[in-house]
């Protein structure tokens, strides 16, 4: 299958520059898979929105082309060849259009959106199901799955090979879990939801009460968690995550959260809508992610912090103290952002007259 210049323009909502260069022969061009610049043929879709690639427009002759606004009269004046042979289509935002489009090309191939088409249910003869879990149509359950008692699936989810779902599990409609995802009893997940590949959700949290004998600690209590996890719709959460169910009550991923691999969510935590949380991240118990917040790789966050609606977190930064709603900060010890750069340079500078002063005594 292939896209029309006419159906790209219809999903990204583009401008055809070029059409006068081209002709007629707009209409025979067609594409049917993305690629980088370099290499790319007239049956390829290519996007162009930093000038970091723009030595690959020479080597590039896409049926089309999607870039910026800004991009246009300086293609145009340089004379390249593929302004009169390929589709030129700006958009406001083409790195947003790259992202539509990928879901376009995408549904085209099963085995990369990973979405049901085939309203029959699928079950593999080796799946363990109790007789009291629920369903829905259309579900794809693979090799060696395992739903337990009272577990409903909703319609059209997928359930690749190894699964485990637990006790009284619900998931909503159009989820994917790849293979060997485990929900433990009681998760709650909501509709389009996809979880990768060793991704472990409703885990206990970590939590131990001190034994003690004579003001001395001699063991641990196990706190056994009572609670569970509650995820809400179209979030997506990477491979070898965990996300901790709650002491009591929930640990709660909002609608449209993005969890890179690698992340640990710990118990009683809340994650906002929109949240984007990198890889290697760790949120330690009852702590709270805003609102489309972002929250860079390899960062920890301490027990109780608060990281406001639209603020930013740099990569590698240990947070102590709440973070208000749209700050940014980065660094351990965490410093507002425009602070650590001044810090930096500061220590810089000290480095340098000490060296300065080194030499001069030599």
């Amino acid at each position: 299958m292939s896209f029309s210049v006419e159906e790209i323009l219809q999903f990204t909502g583009g401008r055809l520059v070029n059409g006068d260069a081209l002709g007629a022969s707009v209409s025979t061009i067609k594409v049917s898979k993305p690629t980088t610049l370099a290499g790319s043929t007239s049956s390829n879709i290519t996007f162009f929105f930093s000038r970091e690639y723009e030595q690959e427009l020479l080597r590039a002759s896409p049926g089309i082309m999607i870039t910026g606004q800004a991009f246009v009269k300086p293609m145009e004046a340089a004379r390249l060849p593929l302004w009169s042979a390929t589709a030129i289509i700006a958009c406001d935002d083409p790195y947003y259009a790259m992202a539509l489009l990928s879901e376009k090309f995408a549904a085209l191939v099963s085995t990369v959106a990973h979405v049901r088409t085939n309203e029959e249910t699928e079950i593999h003869p080796s799946a363990v199901i109790h007789s009291s879990a629920t369903i829905g149509r259309g579900t794809k359950i693979g090799a060696n799955c395992v739903i337990e008692e009272g577990a409903r699936i909703g319609a059209g989810s997928v359930l690749y090979p190894g699964c485990y779902v637990g006790p009284k599990v619900e998931m909503g409609e159009h989820c994917v879990l790849f293979p060997n995802v485990t929900l433990y009893e009681w998760t709650q997940i909501g509709d389009r939801i996809r979880i990768h590949a060793n991704t472990v959700i409703g885990a206990d949290g970590f939590g131990y009460a001190p034994k003690r004998s004579n003001g001395a600690v001699i063991g641990h209590q196990k706190i056994y968690h009572l609670g569970k996890v509650v995820i809400g719709n179209d979030v997506e959460i990477g491979a070898n995550s965990c996300v901790d169910r709650s002491t009591m009550g929930e640990t709660r991923i909002g609608n449209q959260a993005k969890l890179d691999n690698k992340v640990h969510i710990g118990h009683n935590a809340e994650v906002g809508d929109g949240a984007v949380i990198c890889g290697g991240v760790c949120l330690a118990g009852r702590t709270r992610v805003g609102k489309f917040a972002y929250i860079g790789g390899m960062t920890g966050i301490s027990n109780q912090v608060s990281v406001g609606d639209g603020a930013t977190v740099g990569a590698m930064s240990l947070l102590s103290k709440d973070v208000p709603p749209k700050g940014a900060v980065l660094g351990n010890p965490q410093r507002d952002h425009k602070e650590h750069f001044k810090v930096h340079a500061m220590l810089n500078r000290m480095c340098a007259d000490r060296e300065s002063k080194r030499k001069t005594k030599e």
